[in-house]
């Protein structure tokens, strides 16, 4: 359902994987190598970045939609927010491995994707508390009858 407020934190943390394709992993003054031709390493660069930032975008979006299933959108929540851990790593080796190539050559800073995949775990971990929460009104509802 449109009106609960997981709803907006899903599509949130959705946007979030989503805008992470298209924003630096890398960053470099200069042009370094064919790897960062523009002073840039996005995430569609690397393959295993752009396949873990996918499957993120793919399984929040389609967890909106699970409304009525509250326990598998919890599950969804958590392999979500396991996706963002995985890109994470992944890019911080992907960084490590740029700056080791780039020694004495150009000097490497992390880009503002790393920022995306914290927003996107928050709102995971946020839609996951209050899909808690309703599930705990629904089971306190039943225990009344």
């Amino acid at each position: 359902m449109i009106q609960r407020i997981q709803t907006v934190f899903l599509f949130l943390a959705a946007v979030a994987f989503a805008v992470k394709l298209w924003l630096p992993v890398a960053t470099t003054p200069n042009d370094f190598g064919a790897v960062m031709a523009e002073g840039k390493f996005l995430t569609t660069d690397d393959l295993w970045l752009t396949i873990f930032a996918l499957v993120g975008v793919i399984i929040s979006f389609f967890n909106i939609f699970l409304y009525r299933r509250r326990k598998s959108q919890m599950r969804f929540c958590m392999t979500a927010n396991l996706f963002a851990i995985i890109w994470a790593a992944v890019g911080f080796y992907t960084v490590l491995e740029l700056e080791v190539k780039a020694e004495g050559v150009a000097q490497i800073a992390h880009g503002w994707a790393f920022i995306f995949t914290l927003l996107a775990i928050v709102f995971n971990t946020l839609a996951y508390y209050f899909i808690k929460k309703d599930e705990n009104l629904v089971r306190s509802m039943n225990s009344l009858r």
